[in-house]
């Protein structure tokens, strides 16, 4: 028995294209499906994303809503 769960992306990431936040506001791997978890490195909180750490705070100004295509059928 298989489960799924569809989830809305609202923001993906500039500089990284494969990685975008949900309705959930959690961070998927849009490749792979798998969620990111939060991790704390030194004191701050952000998400390693490849092998580099990115912050919440370095995060929100590289957010955009990705724009819907409108089709004429």
């Amino acid at each position: 028995m298989l489960i799924y769960k569809t989830i809305e992306i609202r923001y993906l990431i500039r500089d990284y294209p494969q990685y975008g936040f949900g309705d959930d506001k959690l961070l998927y791997n849009l490749r792979t499906g798998k969620m990111k978890k939060q991790s704390l490195n030194g004191g701050s909180i952000g998400y390693w994303l490849g092998r580099k750490f990115i912050t919440l705070y370095s995060l929100k100004p590289r957010l955009y809503k990705p724009q819907e295509e409108i089709l004429p059928f």
